[in-house]
């Protein structure tokens, strides 16, 4: 560096001249510039840290590693992809408003089956259903005449008028879903039976939705409907979503009616967890006492799906790595139920009542599996 070697010089000026006073009067300004050289040296040093900044700034940029001549096309290639993501985002805003505008349409469909559902409609269909078979056959008018007065009706006529719509239409629906069906228990089609609609609502600007389930009264909770939301910012246009955020909602249970004076008896009528009370016995001082204590245990049911998930923590790289890949698969397993509601149970759901999308699914993987098996057992060109 200049200022080193500035001083090595000095330091070589004053063996050669020890005897000689003018040139020692050289050395002290010598010793001064040498001083002033230090300064400077300072001053350089804060220019050798901003090199040392370029340096790293260089190590972060990978174009910086580049040859100019590649540096110069890779940045035309980012200009490309900016304008790419422009065009992307008026096809989100399009895309957005089409996904709008025939929700619009089909809605009144949903609302139609809700009201089949419901037997809100009972009468009319039954209704068309007569006029078309006493169209059809003399046979059916003459039945029809029967019903009308010629004969009472029978048993089957009389508890047929008593049904209204079409019972278990919701969690039959579910329970036929393998996603969904392997989370509902024996308690939980209890519940569900009381499911009188399933609702998928898209957010206006297409990163998001809620999912809501309308429940008549029931002995179970006091909730009219459950909801829960998603916000993913590539819902659609991308086939590995990102989960920004995910919200449920709470269950407010109601408490059942014990008249059973056993203590492990569960007089709340919660299903994701249950009470237990226990005797214990003191110890130490307290030994001969016994007081009842009451814990909390985890059930199996579906209707955890509507609790909020865990917050994904920000320090990820210091846990476990068990721990990271459970909490993932949590996420990917109520993604995947959500999905299966949006995609397939609500815009479909008469085929998961009868069985049918079920076993069209079936066919298909059976189909995918043979055709895998095929391409193996063919010969390979050399």
């Amino acid at each position: 560096m200049p200022p080193a070697r500035r001083g090595r010089n000095r330091h070589q000026n004053n063996n050669n001249n020890n005897n000689n006073n003018d040139d020692d009067d050289d050395d002290d300004d010598e010793v001064y510039e040498g001083v002033d050289s230090n300064e400077g040296g300072d001053n350089n040093n804060g220019e050798d840290d901003d090199d040392d900044d370029d340096d790293e700034d260089d190590e972060t940029n990978p174009l910086a590693q580049m040859p100019e001549y590649v540096r110069k096309r890779v940045e035309k290639l980012q200009e490309l992809d900016s304008a790419r993501e422009s065009v992307m985002e008026q096809y989100l805003k399009e895309r957005s408003e089409m996904e709008k505008k025939f929700a619009a349409l089909l809605q009144p469909l949903y609302d139609q089956r809700s009201a089949v559902v419901m037997g809100e409609q009972d009468d009319e269909i039954a209704k068309k259903a007569t006029m078309a078979a006493a169209k059809d056959t003399t046979a059916a008018a003459a039945a029809v005449g029967a019903t009308n007065g010629d004969q009472p009706p029978g048993p089957e006529e009389v508890a047929a008028a008593a049904v209204r719509g079409i019972p278990h239409f919701w969690v039959t629906a579910l329970s036929n879903h393998d996603t969904i069906g392997e989370l509902i228990t024996e308690e939980d089609v209890d519940c569900l039976q009381h499911l009188q609609d399933i609702v998928c609502l898209d957010q206006e600007d297409g990163k998001g939705f809620t999912i809501q389930f309308k429940f008549g009264p029931n002995e179970y909770f006091h909730d009219a409907v459950l909801t829960k939301t998603y916000e993913v910012p590539n819902l659609l246009f991308s086939d590995e979503p990102m989960l920004k955020q995910v919200k449920g909602c709470v269950i407010h249970w109601k408490e059942g009616n014990n008249n059973n004076n056993n203590n492990n008896n569960n007089t709340d009528r919660c299903l994701t967890y249950r009470k237990i009370q226990k005797k214990q016995r003191g110890k130490g001082k307290k030994a001969g006492q016994v007081r009842t204590i009451t814990k909390t245990e985890k059930k199996e049911s579906f209707f955890h799906w509507f609790e909020t998930p865990p917050t994904m923590p920000t320090n990820m790289d210091q846990m476990e790595e068990e721990d990271v890949d459970e909490m993932e698969e949590q996420f990917t397993d109520d993604f995947e139920v959500a999905q299966a509601l949006r995609g397939e149970i609500c815009p479909r759901a008469v085929l998961w009542f009868t069985g049918e999308a079920a076993e069209r699914e079936m066919l298909e993987m059976m189909a995918a599996a043979g055709e895998g098996e095929n391409q193996q057992d063919e010969p390979q060109n050399p």
